[in-house]
């Protein structure tokens, strides 16, 4: 129970989807999809505490770029505090660490990170998970921070097989890409899959499984925004890179290294080549 000297500290994981297949549209007008979600260590750092009103302080290097959306976070502690029959006087603290819009999931991870924080066991799992899908289709996967097979609009969750270890670079031109857009863009010029993966997946057999699958969304997101091409032709070409692929709707770019030197050096220069660009390197949370 959150009282009222209770401090909770929580960290919202951001997400790469490993593939990201785009199947046939629902009679709601969502599209059903298929994914592998990972998890990396990379978060964004919130903290709760009980207060006589509600508020959020944000800091962090995209603090603002926050400023003037629509707040998942406030959406959150309003709709779950109304669920479980609280008022919702919080002061949320949120140290923004992964970038906005960017395909990384850092507004579900922060919105599933209240969940847990603000829950402390007052609903049930399953309780939990029907007010995650209300908030958005990736929050209920960030409720667990697990890596997953993700189907439907994020209502069907299976556990994935242990993954190889890898060093990540994930590079993002830091321009702005609508999810709807990339979606009208699909919609128009692109056939959607009908049949999904059937081989399984496992630690031995994962490149050549991984070559097998696609991100459906990154043609129609490179129509829109030209840098991602360039950024996946660049990794392409760089030394040792096992894979470069667009991460959700985009713009957000990875790519996987055996060798964590590699994944650094690459960093470097784009550093280097692009100062305006966001970068870092990371791994996959354990």
């Amino acid at each position: 129970m959150v009282t009222k000297h209770k401090v909770f500290n929580l960290k919202a994981y951001a997400k790469i989807n490993l593939f990201l297949h785009v199947l046939k549209k629902r009679k709601n007008g969502f599209h059903n999809l298929e994914s592998l979600i990972c998890f990396l260590n990379l978060y964004d750092e919130i903290k709760i505490i009980k207060d006589n009103k509600f508020s959020i302080e944000i800091t962090g290097p995209f603090k603002s770029l926050l400023n003037n959306k629509e707040n998942i976070i406030k959406k959150t502690v309003f709709g779950l505090s109304n669920l479980i029959g609280i008022k919702p006087n919080f002061k949320i603290f949120l140290n923004k660490q992964i970038p906005v819009s960017a395909g990384l999931g850092g507004g579900s991870a922060d919105s599933a990170a209240i969940i847990r924080g603000i829950n402390r066991n007052k609903l049930k799992k399953q309780e939990l998970y029907e007010f995650a899908k209300t908030i958005g289709s990736d929050v209920p996967v960030c409720l667990y921070n697990k890596h997953a097979f993700f189907k439907g609009y994020g209502e069907i969750l299976s556990k994935a097989p242990k993954l190889p270890k890898f060093s990540i670079i994930l590079i993002n031109p830091m321009i702005e890409l609508s999810t709807k857009k990339v979606f009208l863009e699909y919609e128009k010029n692109f056939l959607f899959k009908k049949k999904t993966i059937k081989e399984n997946l496992n630690n031995k057999n994962f490149y050549s499984w991984i070559l097998k699958t696609s991100n459906d969304l990154s043609m129609p997101a490179k129509k829109i925004v030209i840098e991602i091409k360039e950024i996946l032709s660049f990794l392409d070409k760089s030394k040792n890179c096992l894979l470069s692929r667009m991460t959700g709707s985009g713009p957000t770019v990875f790519g996987l290294f055996k060798n964590s030197v590699d994944a650094r050096n690459i960093n470097k220069v784009i550093k280097i080549k692009h100062p305006n660009w966001w970068s870092i390197t990371t791994s996959l949370k354990s």
